[in-house]
């Protein structure tokens, strides 16, 4: 029996964890599997007879979780003026009404 390790940077949450749990248990060969959203991480034990380390990888890509199938993250907008008050700063007035502090604090009656 052998073992390989992967990299799996798409496997962040613990439905990722189980889908490749299941699609590497199709494979024939392939005897355990320990899989790891924390670390992003699969161990994978196989019959080298049965299968490959290629073979499981091959999985892995088809299934979605490819080495090298990194998430791309949106780029960062730049700061973009439509002139609403919510992009300038300007001084907002507000008042808190009467009752609400009536209702808190030291106003409160018991």
């Amino acid at each position: 029996m052998e073992k390989s390790a992967f990299v799996v940077p798409k496997m962040y949450a613990d439905h990722h964890v189980l889908a490749v749990r299941e699609a590497l248990a199709k494979i024939s060969g392939v005897q355990d599997v320990h899989a790891s959203s924390a670390f992003k991480r699969v161990v994978v034990a196989y019959d080298p007879a049965a299968t490959s380390a290629e073979a499981v990888q091959a999985a892995l890509e088809e299934a979605g979780y490819g080495p090298d199938d990194c998430i791309a993250c949106p780029p960062v907008l730049s700061r973009k003026e439509d002139g609403s008050l919510w992009h300038n700063l300007r001084p907002r007035v507000t008042e808190t009404n009467r009752l609400d502090l009536e209702m808190s604090g030291d106003f409160r009656k018991y």
